[in-house]
């Protein structure tokens, strides 16, 4: 069970939930990190980033994040698999060093 804030929090996070909703409705694609980068070092309000976010939360002001735009971690398709010799190359380089200085080492197979 949550507890209820009290009257001093909330009379206190009035000026703040304004100043939220007024960088929201300048830039309504901004998430919480950004709202509180841009009150933190702009305006000079200093305050933390669960603050903002919790206000934000309170409010409705938070971005609904879009799954269809995530990055995939796997491939969608599989490797190439050569089916006859010589089909696909695979080179590598790195560098070696030397007394002189640098050298290059390429492979080809």
């Amino acid at each position: 069970m949550k507890r209820a804030c009290s009257e001093a929090r909330i009379r206190d996070d009035i000026p703040i939930l304004d100043k939220i909703k007024k960088i929201k409705a300048d830039n309504p694609l901004w998430g919480y990190r950004r709202v509180w980068a841009y009150m933190r070092y702009r305006d000079g309000i200093v305050i933390g980033k669960n603050r903002v976010h919790r206000l934000m939360k309170e409010n409705d002001c938070l971005v609904t994040p879009n799954f269809k735009l995530k990055a995939k971690r796997h491939s969608t398709r599989p490797k190439p698999r050569a089916k006859v010799p010589n089909q696909y190359w695979g080179m590598d380089m790195t560098k070696v060093r030397l007394a002189p200085g640098n050298g290059y080492m390429c492979t080809v197979c």
